[in-house]
């Protein structure tokens, strides 16, 4: 595929992003902005139009995180992942209809929810809720918009070794006094396979429900975890 990578913290990030995809011969456009503004969507859908072609898949991929107990997690700190990423999802799902609409030609959603949308770990109950939100607006959309050739799917990681997760550890080593080896080796020890999930990973589920071969899967949570969350 020819993408349009959104990005927010990193431009770096997203200029490498951009060198792997064009290094396959297809083109990369780069957009910056905030998932939680209707604008940035807008934006990504317009550059995906004017520079290529036209809008066929869409990915919600932006997410934040944070530990803490359910009890000690402040107002502001759930509203803040809440906004990213449920409401981030809703919006970039919404601008993605509309334009398939308009092409009156169907069309692919993936989002990014996580293992933890579908079982909640200790410590990370404000992003576990969040991510119930997004399976739950996953299969809700799944069942609205297939008679319109539109399928929606999301994906579930399970533990990465991404900066995001490594500021957990960081974060669940101060809360619990372990270190962050025993953090890591504890994740690690309850993963079947032996394993962390990868980026490529996850990269080649969602390749695969953007496929034609996909074309009957639809309102389904797929973990890529190793076996450490089942369903």
């Amino acid at each position: 595929f020819d993408v349009v990578i959104g990005w927010c913290r990193s431009e770096v990030d997203a200029k490498d992003t951009a060198t792997v995809v064009e290094a396959t011969g297809r083109a990369a456009v780069l957009v910056g902005g905030d998932v939680t503004d209707p604008t940035t969507h807008r934006g990504l859908a317009a550059a995906a139009v004017a520079e290529l072609g036209g809008l066929d898949v869409w990915v919600n991929n932006a997410g934040v995180s944070m530990l803490a107990p359910v009890i000690d997690t402040s107002t502001d700190d759930l509203r803040r992942m809440l906004e990213t990423n449920v409401i981030g999802v809703h919006l970039g799902m919404k601008e993605a209809v509309g334009r398939f609409r308009s092409a009156g030609r169907g069309g692919r959603i993936v989002n990014v929810a996580s293992e933890l949308g579908v079982q909640a770990f200790p410590f990370l109950g404000a992003y576990a809720a969040s991510k119930f939100a997004v399976v739950g607006l996953t299969q809700a959309a799944a069942i609205e918009l297939a008679s319109e050739g539109i399928t929606v799917n999301a994906v579930g990681p399970g533990t990465a070794e991404t900066d995001m997760v490594m500021a957990e550890r960081a974060s669940e080593s101060a809360l619990t006094g372990r270190s962050h080896e025993e953090v890591r080796a504890a994740y690690l020890g309850g993963v079947p396979t032996g394993r962390f999930c990868t980026p490529a990973d996850v990269g080649a589920l969602v390749a695969y429900l953007a496929s034609p071969a996909a074309s009957y899967v639809t309102g389904q949570t797929i973990c890529i975890n190793g076996g450490s969350v089942l369903h």
